[in-house]
């Protein structure tokens, strides 16, 4: 039962909620956060090369630390930085202060997150990590401020208003401070000359990691690799495509040249068309120029180009550099790693 005066404020207040301008309040702050990135845009900030530089450069784990809205970013941009090739972990700056530190490696970088520049949680630990040898890389809302002078590389992140109807809850800052780490974890990333095989050992599961994974874990091989020849008549070809319950074969020469691929509506054309399927060829049906994919393909790759060809691309051959059949792959396989 609603309590009688929240039933009381709704009836009251119903038809303000209806006809305000919410989409437009919301749209506003939108606007306020996407200017704060776009003034950073427009005017870097000093010291984000060296700060991309020295991240790129370590070996260390990478520790992000912050306060309050600040420290829910901070977490996030170690997930972020670790996905992407620098090893990094979140820590509180009330429990860094409490004791926590000692997971902090002598020499490690470290990234503190404040948009006033006086967190009084994040200033204690600064002897400390000092007396580390770490490195102190700030993202710091104000300039003159105790954290700004404190630190090796201060990057500046200035905003002139919160982007909520107050002014006061953390919004444009904590959104320029996620979009400012997102950049300097890219940016070092790429640094690092991490690849997409890279990315795969951080992601194994989940689709991204699935979606990157060879082709090679979802292709049939061997024996299970139904092929015919260009002058087998379709009869075998039938025999052959059934054994395989692909729905397709590849025809190719005696050097395992792909020269065409063949398919269930093929053969029911032919079959409509009344072709003897003892005495007509496979060459005479087969499909000459077959979509393929590479052997450094991917299963994203695969399925970005059975989507792309509408829902008559059901297989995909895969051949080598010089034209070698060495796989075939069915979209239900490929649902299947997925």
């Amino acid at each position: 039962m609603i309590p009688e005066g929240q039933a009381q404020f709704n009836q009251a207040n119903i038809a303000a909620l209806v006809s305000s301008p919410t989409v437009e309040w919301a749209v506003d702050v939108l606007r306020g956060e996407g200017a704060a990135i776009a003034a950073a845009v427009e005017n870097p900030p000093a010291g984000l090369s060296d700060a991309i530089h020295a991240i790129a450069g370590t070996r260390l784990p990478l520790l992000c630390c912050g306060v309050g809205k600040s420290g829910l970013v901070a977490a996030k941009i170690a997930a972020t930085m670790s996905s992407l090739g620098t090893p990094a972990f979140s820590l509180s700056a009330g429990d860094a202060a409490h004791g926590d530190l000692g997971a902090v490696s002598p020499g490690s970088i470290v990234l503190l997150f404040s948009n006033s520049g006086t967190t009084s949680e994040l200033l204690r630990t600064i002897p400390v990590l000092r007396t580390r040898g770490c490195q102190l890389i700030g993202l710091i809302g104000r300039a003159d401020t105790p954290l700004a002078r404190a630190v090796d590389i201060a990057i500046l992140l200035p905003i002139e208003r919160e982007a909520d109807h107050l002014d006061m809850a953390p919004t444009a800052s904590t959104t320029l401070q996620m979009a400012m780490g997102d950049a300097m974890a890219v940016a070092a990333s790429q640094l690092r000359g991490f690849t997409r095989g890279d990315f795969l050992k951080c992601h194994p599961a989940g689709l991204l990691g699935q979606r990157a994974q060879s082709i090679a874990s979802a292709m049939h091989t061997g024996d299970d690799l139904p092929t015919v020849l260009p002058d087998m008549a379709l009869a075998e070809a039938i025999a052959v495509m059934s054994s395989g319950r692909m729905g397709a074969a590849c025809v190719v020469d005696a050097d395992r040249r792909l020269l065409g691929l063949v398919v269930d509506g093929d053969i029911r054309r032919a079959i409509q068309s009344r072709h003897d399927i003892y005495t007509v060829s496979v060459a005479s049906v087969m499909r000459r120029d077959p979509r393929t994919l590479s052997e450094t393909a991917t299963i994203g790759d695969a399925l970005d180009l059975m989507r792309g060809h509408g829902a008559g691309l059901l297989v995909l051959p895969v051949t080598d550099d010089a034209g070698r059949l060495i796989g075939l792959v069915h979209s239900v396989d490929l649902v299947q790693n997925l």
